[in-house]
């Protein structure tokens, strides 16, 4: 049984911090698993000082030279839609990115192929990225979006058989052919590949991914991995501790994991930060996943002083509104339902 983790980093950015995070919950969970880390050559030579103590916790490391003329982010993708041909064996695929909270080895026993868990725990009719999803397809020729299912990248078991390297040998073709056409993502031509090769995939149920900023609450009780980033989290931060750029941080300063957090990732389905609210109702998730919020989420962030002054227009519109919607509500029940 292996489980696999690609890294493309450099001490730049905070994708080892996430990888060591998510590699210490797996060793927590399961203190025997057999962990491997595939990276290419220049992340590898930046492993030492304080970004090798996942040295302590993997089981082998597999260093390979992909191609020279490839940016970090068109690395990290090259090795990931070629992973299947660098690794012996049949594994379970980790992003960086996750928690692991519960023993992962009955995977193995399914006796499948390929497996891989919704986007979103969503069919694409009712995807909150479903116009995203068409026009890339539209852009790139492909047609996966017409199956109503888009798979999501982030946990994928991986079986060595020829039906698996079918499909990453097409996911690599095509990624390539969307690198051509401006498209660096990789779910994509993940998703083209699937739908290529349908009868080859067996969908597993969101415990296996569960993508807790999107839906993922009816499966976080019984969860076995949680994925606390997504594509699009900018503007909807996740509501997990571990996501905290502050962990990141003090994990770059000091080279480890810190105490608190470790005893954090023992019971990671409560590690939820102190401030969060749960947004439910088609109504609500319309807004939230508008155009509109996310400029006023930009707005906030970027311009504080004028996310004030709109939120302060905005208020006395509410106020008028409001005034007239009471009004109104008074010939029929007395104004109550908009009392408070």
């Amino acid at each position: 049984m292996q489980y696999l983790y690609t890294l493309t980093s450099t001490p730049r950015d905070e994708y080892y911090e996430q990888f060591l995070l998510s590699l210490t919950s797996l060793k927590i969970a399961m203190p025997n698993a057999n962990a491997i880390l595939l990276c290419d050559s220049k992340t590898k030579e930046t492993l030492t000082e304080k970004r090798c103590e996942y040295e302590k916790l993997i089981s082998r490391t597999i260093t390979i030279d992909p191609p020279g003329d490839l940016s970090q982010i068109e690395v990290s993708r090259w090795v990931r839609t070629s992973m299947r041909r660098l690794v012996q064996g049949d594994f379970l695929f980790l992003d960086g990115d996750t928690i692991v909270a519960d023993d992962l080895s009955s995977v193995f026993d399914y006796g499948i192929n390929f497996g891989a868990c919704l986007d979103k725990h969503s069919l694409i009719n009712t995807h909150s990225k479903k116009d995203s999803i068409i026009d890339k397809n539209a852009h790139l020729g492909f047609d996966s979006h017409s199956s109503d299912k888009h798979y999501n990248g982030g946990v994928l078991f991986c079986a060595d058989s020829p039906e698996t390297h079918k499909i990453f040998d097409r996911w690599h073709e095509l990624w390539l052919f969307s690198r051509s056409k401006n498209i660096l993502r990789d779910q994509p031509s993940l998703n083209m590949a699937i739908y290529e090769n349908s009868s080859l995939i067996t969908e597993l149920d969101g415990t296996w991914n569960c993508q807790i900023a999107y839906n993922g609450l009816p499966y976080l009780a019984n969860s076995k991995i949680i994925h606390y980033f997504a594509t699009d989290a900018l503007f909807q931060p996740s509501p997990l501790i571990f996501a905290s750029k502050s962990i990141f941080k003090e994990i770059k300063e000091k080279g480890l994991i810190p105490n608190e957090v470790s005893e954090l990732l023992k019971s990671p389905k409560a590690a939820f930060v102190s401030q969060s609210r749960i947004l439910a109702g088609d109504n609500m998730l319309h807004v939230i996943n508008s155009d509109f919020f996310e400029f006023v989420f930009l707005l906030r962030k970027k311009t504080p002083f004028l996310f004030n002054v709109f939120n302060h227009l905005t208020s006395i519109g509410k106020k008028i509104t409001k005034f007239f919607m009471v009004r109104a509500s008074r010939k029929k029940d007395g104004g109550i339902k908009f009392y408070n």
